[in-house]
């Protein structure tokens, strides 16, 4: 067995010491509890995640409410949320984390999550589409926030994710505290898709942060559908409203 070099194990302790001193000067917090996570790979301590307000989706075996919110508007194969959104509890916090405070590791946190969760139920993907931002936002923010959460999802299910598959045309204002009409008229034809791209998959899945009335997402769904009417569409959101 070949010894570690000198050169090594000094890199190893370095390492070691440049992560103490960086845990010390910004210590890892939970997203939601505010305590000191030990695990600087972990953005939500083990307490607060058994609190939890999970959807658990992943094993009804009757449609869930978030299936029925498309039914009649646009043709979905699968759907998938691992948290309800309320206010106050703990979706909140991390959606707020994730979007505004800058901390793309909880995308990443919570779709290793949400993969664990589905791996037995979407083991047919092509590939991960995230629900696009438009390029002034993305740069403002730094990152795509439903793109960190594909991505910690393709890190358990294997599948690649395509950030630049899709393209958002206009930077639409912001639907917070927009109704259903004033929503669905913010989003339609709002998307330029791959067209090449799009005739190599059979299932892809859209992954979004937060699903409210769906308009993103049935819009978004539609766009791809008038180009490949056979091609199977599936939903995966870490959070929906309740």
């Amino acid at each position: 067995m070949q010894k570690p070099t000198v050169l090594k194990i000094f890199n190893q302790k370095s390492t070691q010491i440049i992560d103490a001193i960086q845990h010390l000067v910004y210590p890892n917090v939970c997203v939601i509890c505010q305590k000191e996570v030990l695990n600087k790979t972990n953005v939500v301590c083990p307490f607060c995640e058994l609190d939890f307000n999970y959807t658990h989706f992943e094993s009804y075996d009757v449609p869930t409410i978030l299936d029925k919110l498309f039914w009649g508007r646009v043709k979905i194969n699968k759907t998938f949320a691992l948290l309800f959104f309320e206010k106050n509890k703990d979706a909140q916090p991390i959606l707020h984390a994730l979007k505004y405070q800058s901390r793309m590791e909880v995308g990443s946190q919570l779709g290793r999550i949400i993969g664990k969760k589905i791996e037995s139920n979407f083991n047919d993907l092509d590939a991960l589409i995230p629900v696009p931002i438009h390029h002034k936002k993305k740069f403002l923010r730094g990152y795509n926030q439903s793109e960190m959460i594909a991505n910690g999802i393709s890190q358990i299910l294997q599948v690649p994710v395509y950030n630049n598959f899709v393209v958002k045309k206009e930077n639409t204002k912001s639907q917070t505290k927009m109704g259903k009409n004033l929503r669905w008229n913010n989003v339609q034809e709002q998307f330029l898709w791959n067209k090449q791209k799009l005739k190599k998959f059979r299932h892809i899945a859209v992954v979004d942060d937060v699903i409210t009335t769906g308009a993103t997402i049935e819009s978004l769904a539609k766009s791809i559908l008038n180009q490949d009417e056979d091609i199977k569409i599936s939903i995966i959101s870490l959070a929906l409203t309740k």
